[in-house]
Order: C-alpha cells, then structure tokens, then sequence
C-alpha cells in the first residue's frame, strides 16, 4: 500500500510540476490554446477546465458537429440527421423522437442545443459523471 501511495504522490506531484511550468510558459508566451493535454494538466493540478460554450443547431449540423454533444456517436447522429430530412425540428425537445435519447440525456444536451442560427459549439461536452452502483444488499 505504500508503495501505492507514494506511486499516486509521485504522479500528482509530477502533474503540478507540469502545470506551475505551464503557466510560467504562458505568462511568457501568451495564452496556452485549449486541447486535451492543456485540460488534463489542469485537471491534474486541481483546476477545472472551462466548460464548452457554443450550440449545435440540431437542423443544420454536420454528424461530426452532432456528435460533439454528450450522449451522440455516430449512429444517434445519422439518426437525428435521418428525422430532420423527414420533419425539421421546431424544438429541442422533438429529439425524444429519437430511439436512445431520453429526457436525462436531452436534459444533459439541452444548454447545447439550437434549431435556428449556426452552430457555434467547436469542442465535445464531456459526459456525465458516472454515479457509482449500488450493490445489492443481502
């Protein structure tokens, strides 16, 4: 178990060493641009990377544009696309019509979602935590 422990320290302590030269390298060069990498180093170091902002205009979007939503791969894309060709969406809501999309994972798309004007969302909303499951009790 110590060896763990100190394993996870080393890592974190890593992961700080990582972000403080990160932003020391910001404050020299400008502003560090947003990717995965960027995110993960903040995250390591007890920061929260900021949330998406844009929408996703459910009419118009590409299956790649849909699939930055939480909750749509590739198949819900060309599924949302496949009911736009047929009835274009009025409402965010008209997404209940699609097969796996219920109103917990609308609720989750909703602040992203837009049936008029241009999709403005450019990077994926990352999913929802998980709520760990409960075990039976005997």
């Amino acid at each position: 178990m110590v060896k763990q422990s100190s394993f996870v320290l080393s890592f974190v302590l890593v992961a700080l060493g990582a972000a403080e030269a990160l932003a020391a390298a910001a404050e020299q060069v400008g502003p560090v641009p947003a990717g995965p990498v960027v995110e993960a180093a903040q995250t390591a170091a007890g920061e929260t990377p900021p949330a998406p902002s844009g929408v996703v205009n459910i009419n118009t979007a590409t299956a790649q544009q849909l699939q930055l939503l939480p909750g749509v791969g590739p198949s819900r894309a060309q599924a949302i696309i496949a009911q736009r060709e047929r009835h274009p969406y009025r409402r965010a809501e008209d997404l209940l019509a699609i097969r796996g999309i219920g109103r917990a994972t609308l609720n989750r798309m909703l602040p992203y979602l837009a049936v008029q004007g241009d999709t403005t969302l450019t990077r994926p909303v990352p999913p929802a935590p998980r709520r760990p499951r409960s075990t039976p009790q005997h």
